[in-house]
Parts: C-alpha cells; structure tokens; sequence
C-alpha cells in the first residue's frame, strides 16, 4: 500500500470513528429522553428523534440548544429538575408542555396557558 493510500485510509477511519461517536451519544439522549418520556404524544417523540426537544434545527448542535436544551445542558440533563421549571416563559412548566400540552418545552411560539391542549380538550370531556 502506498503511503498516500495508507493516509486516507487513515484519515477515513478517523472520521468514520469520529462520526460514529458523535451519532451514539446523540442516540443516547434521544433515548433517555424518550424513556422518561415513554408516554408523551407520537409528535413530541418525533420531535425528540429529529433532535428538535433540545435544539433549535435538528443539527445537533451545542451550538443551537434551545432554552430547555440549555437548561438540560446545565443540569447534567437531570429532567426531574427540569420539570417544574418554564424553559420557554410562555406560563408552562416543561413537564406540562410535554405530558399534557404536546408542545416543546423550549420554544417560547407554543401555547400559553390559556391555548394549551388540555385546555381544549377539557371542552370535549
């Protein structure tokens, strides 16, 4: 094999590992998300696997967390804690968003309060 060869080769398996590490830990918090939420709404789980609960562009990128995937950051993503906290400040708790309202905890466009999803369906109970 020539030394050109051999170098790509290289640099190919350097990328291939780098690449590879970066999309498990990705797939490690989609989970764990997904498995302390194991009963949130078909949306918010797609929404988790396309990296949008924590990120404002399914990159996922540290560079583009939302205000809950900040907050996660920060707290070594103990959700627990992050539960009873308004990532977003539009008037719910990220655990009210997410089990009740089917809305991300992090962006600030969901419904308040007074628009929430259980809001509405109480209207039909």
């Amino acid at each position: 094999m020539t030394r050109k060869n051999m170098l790509v080769a290289s640099l190919s398996l350097c990328l291939l590992t780098y690449a590879t590490g970066t999309a498990h830990a990705t797939s490690g918090i989609k989970n764990a998300w997904k498995t302390r939420y194991a009963t949130a709404c078909a949306t918010l789980r797609t929404a988790a696997d396309q990296c949008l609960i924590c990120h404002t562009s399914s990159n996922a990128d540290i560079d583009n967390l939302n205000a809950y995937g900040t907050l996660l950051m920060n707290n070594n993503r103990n959700y627990a804690a992050a539960e009873p906290i308004d990532s977003d400040g539009d008037g719910r708790t990220n655990l009210e968003e997410i089990m009740t309202d089917c809305t991300r905890p992090g962006d600030i466009t969901s419904p308040t309060a007074a628009t929430t999803w259980g809001a509405m369906k109480s209207f039909y109970r």
